[in-house]
């Protein structure tokens, strides 16, 4: 891979998969931005990486038209960053709703909206999706909806932004021992529990979702428009039903 600039956004926890992408994309050789909300929190791996960084709040269009001006026209964009939400439809509250599409819809959309405008032909945008935007499971209602809304957001961009050379896809990984997941994925039950729901019988490992972002962001990748499923096949299986979970 060439010399080239990419900018990570979302990458301030340490075993995170935003983490792990900036360090693979280092590897590949790019130049890396890091950008986030909690600018000291990305202290030590900019350090790592002789990275430069930006604080950004993607919640708001501003930051992100501050960010699309301080990082300039980068090769590659990969926004990492998100939160979850585990709430049946009765407890769900309109704050909820907002909360998860504001972070992965609207977020994305405006990101688009900035970066597409500046980013150079044969650009890289890489956004995440997850295994639950096309599994359906309990009490996931707000987050899987927003991650479904934005699977399409990816295709539409694709379309759009092919006419300017910038390639748009994004990643869906599976359940991986992540700090968002950790609460209960480190319970021994449950991660059985995940592991029986994939094809190969693991978890997705943060390194294996870097090297399908690598493979996006690489110069002669010919994918855009696409929801690569990182998964070892969770999406062929289903997502444990709320008994089995509280057994």
């Amino acid at each position: 891979m060439e010399k080239r600039t990419a900018l990570i956004i979302g990458a301030s926890s340490v075993g995170g998969l935003g983490e792990a992408a900036a360090r693979r994309l280092a590897q590949d050789g790019c130049a890396i931005i890091l950008a986030g909300r909690a600018v000291e929190r990305l202290a030590p791996l900019a350090q790592a990486l002789d990275a430069d960084v930006v604080s950004c709040d993607i919640l708001d269009e501003a930051a992100i038209a501050a960010l699309a001006e301080r990082a300039g026209p980068v090769d590659v964009l990969v926004n990492a960053s998100g939160t979850t939400l585990g709430r049946s439809i009765l407890k769900t509250t309109r704050a909820d709703i907002e909360a998860q599409l504001a972070m992965h819809v609207t977020a994305n959309i405006l990101l688009l909206k900035h970066f597409g405008a500046i980013m150079p032909r044969g650009a890289s945008i890489i956004l995440f999706s997850s295994v639950v935007s096309r599994l359906a499971g309990q009490g996931l209602v707000a987050y899987s909806a927003a991650k479904a809304a934005l699977d399409h957001v990816v295709r539409i961009a694709a379309l759009e932004f092919g006419p300017l050379g910038i390639r748009v896809n994004a990643v869906a990984p599976g359940f991986a021992l992540t700090p968002m997941t950790e609460a209960f994925l480190s319970n021994a039950r449950l991660d059985a529990l995940y592991r029986r729901e994939t094809a190969l019988g693991e978890l997705t490992q943060p390194d294996q979702v870097a090297a399908a972002i690598s493979y996006l962001a690489a110069i002669d990748c010919y994918t855009t428009g696409d929801i690569m499923q990182i998964s070892g096949g969770a999406q062929l299986c289903r997502l444990p039903r709320i008994e089995e979970l509280k057994a």
